[in-house]
């Protein structure tokens, strides 16, 4: 199953538990809503990679929450739901960015393709190509070298991740230890035995020493 969220709007209720029961085979979170507000509220909260929404629901409609969605947002992969007679709206529709509409009733079929898609779109916005032939998948936790999977432990995948989200600046060791470690007591040397164990696991050149600072992954995108 894949590590994406996705957000299911529809007001009605036996549509939205059949689309949220048959898109979590796809998906590891699915959150639902029954209208707009809803709906912006939870995007605010969780994030989700996906938003999957009818047109018509309560409160502000799909094309007004999508609006909103896109002030700031303009990688969320959406798909919408409408009706036959829905053109007005779907013309409004169009200059939102959208991956897909769907029109009601939706073929499963179709609904699958278009999920799939949309979670291919997200899984490759979310790879981060490194130098010396490594790449990151932010959605799955994998470092790969020549596209083989790395087998690092929690620690060593939570030491890339905060590398990688800082892609090609220096982040200190206290940074580092806070982001790996929590509120545990900062060691400089557990955040030194860590570098060691992924530097045998990989080579010298993934990991830049910035000097009595931290360190550094860089990226050749």
């Amino acid at each position: 199953m894949n590590k994406i969220s996705i957000l299911v709007v529809e007001d009605e209720l036996k549509l939205l538990e059949v689309y949220s029961k048959y898109i979590s085979i796809f998906c590891d979170t699915v959150y639902t809503a029954i209208d707009g507000e809803e709906a912006l509220k939870l995007y605010y909260e969780y994030q989700p990679d996906i938003i999957f929404t009818d047109i018509n629901i309560p409160k502000f409609d799909g094309i007004q929450f999508i609006q909103r969605v896109r002030e700031d947002d303009k990688d969320t992969q959406i798909i919408i739901l409408s009706a036959h007679t829905d053109t007005q709206n779907l013309l409004k529709a169009v200059k939102l960015n959208l991956l897909s509409y769907l029109v009601k009733p939706v073929k499963m079929d179709e609904l699958k393709s278009t999920l799939l898609q949309a979670i291919k779109e997200v899984t490759l916005k979310n790879i981060v190509t490194l130098t010396s032939y490594y790449t990151w998948d932010d959605t799955s936790n994998f470092l790969k070298y020549h596209n083989e999977i790395i087998s690092l432990t929690g620690y060593e995948i939570s030491f890339i991740k905060c590398l990688v989200q800082k892609i090609n600046q220096d982040v200190s060791y206290e940074e580092l230890h806070n982001f790996i470690y929590l509120h545990e007591a900062y060691s400089l040397s557990a955040i030194s035995s860590l570098v060691k164990r992924i530097r045998k696991k990989t080579t010298k050149e993934l990991i830049k020493s910035s000097f009595k600072f931290g360190y550094k992954i860089e990226s050749v995108d």
